[in-house]
């Protein structure tokens, strides 16, 4: 009997990401490809979305969003962990997820739906997953409001004529470093994947790399198409992360980037949250976004939408943090100092409740 059925699609980046962890943890695990009935009949219904990915596990209930699919595998399976033991690690790794997950879209939207030969592929990879018995003229015809509501969400991310430039210039200066990195290291903190690596890989291989417009990115990055192809190979050793919670300097220049620019767009949020919350006391739920405001990517100046679930996967690396012993903290801290970066403080912290974000506490 498998452990549990996991539905998503090939061009969806956190599908990918739940898909080369549980393959890599040695899940039995049923791969479902929804058509568009599933997803409103069997998806929707239980978790209130058309959404991927979403589980269903064996004693038959359900759990939805990515990272708490593999908080929840990982809590009960036996075998290594994903999540390093040292304090510099685990934040690394928190962090990774965060970069990954919350800050990736700006690129893999841009590179999806602005790269001439994209939309058209993703079109197609929609039609045939949403409609596989339809003849394709139908079904791109039936899934192209799909397409179109996703395409709508690059102005939300800050994708715009004034971005565009930055963002493009993130993405190369991205991919050289991790090019670097893995020409030296086979996962980003050793010889075994962390959860940062499980959630890079989400939208590099599900957007950029398997998008034809923009695999051209890759040609001399050979050395993370290999780490690629890792990830989606069969279980293997387990490895280990590198000794006394070591950071390659490999590393270094991306965490930087990522205090400079989303670290600081997460502050903003977090503001954002904090005041809607001192005018709205008693609420137990914040509004899905909060307006727009200015941020910076790859050097350039733009303006996004204030998602506030955002701070949900904030709260994961701040959580990682608070839970260290005193020395630990410390040592953390150091390092964090080190790189040029800090901590934002949540003040009102989200749970997830029932498929939904709520407050912790009323506000």
């Amino acid at each position: 009997m498998t452990t549990l059925t996991h539905y998503g699609w090939d061009c969806s980046p956190y599908s990918a990401k739940t898909r080369s962890y549980l393959t890599w943890a040695g899940i039995d695990f049923d791969d479902v490809h929804p058509q568009a009935w599933g997803l409103f009949r069997t998806v929707k219904s239980a978790v209130g979305r058309p959404i991927m990915p979403t589980v269903r596990f064996a004693d038959g209930h359900w759990q939805q969003d990515s990272s708490a699919i593999i908080d929840e595998v990982e809590a009960t399976r036996d075998g290594p962990s994903i999540h390093p033991v040292g304090p510099r690690q685990r934040l690394t790794s928190y962090l990774f997820e965060l970069h990954a997950d919350e800050w990736m879209p700006t690129v893999h939207m841009h590179t999806r739906w602005n790269r001439p030969g994209n939309a058209e592929f993703a079109l197609s990879e929609f039609a045939r997953e949403g409609f596989p018995w339809m003849p394709a003229g139908l079904a791109k015809a039936l899934i192209r409001p799909v397409r179109d509501k996703m395409a709508g969400y690059r102005p939300l991310l800050g994708i715009s004529t004034d971005t565009t430039p930055g963002i493009e210039r993130f993405a190369h200066d991205l991919l050289e470093r991790l090019n670097d990195h893995f020409t030296e290291h086979p996962y980003l903190l050793g010889t075994r994947p962390c959860l940062g690596d499980f959630s890079l890989f989400g939208p590099l291989w599900a957007h950029l790399y398997r998008d034809p417009a923009s695999t051209e990115l890759f040609r001399n990055h050979t050395a993370t198409v290999a780490w690629m192809e890792r990830l989606l190979a069969p279980p293997g050793e387990p490895g280990d992360f590198l000794a006394d919670d070591a950071i390659p300097a490999t590393l270094e220049p991306i965490l930087r980037t990522l205090f400079e620019e989303q670290m600081t767009w997460c502050r903003t949020l977090v503001q954002a949250i904090n005041a809607w919350c001192a005018a709205n006391p008693g609420a137990t739920r914040v509004p899905r976004s909060l307006g727009d405001a200015p941020f910076v990517v790859g050097g350039a100046e733009g303006s996004r939408r204030l998602i506030t679930a955002t701070q949900w996967k904030l709260q994961r690396v701040l959580d990682a943090h608070a839970a260290l012993s005193e020395a630990d903290a410390a040592t953390a801290e150091a390092w964090l100092d080190s790189l040029g970066g800090s901590l934002p403080r949540v003040a009102h912290p989200f749970v997830r409740d029932g498929f939904k974000m709520v407050l912790a506490a009323p506000a």
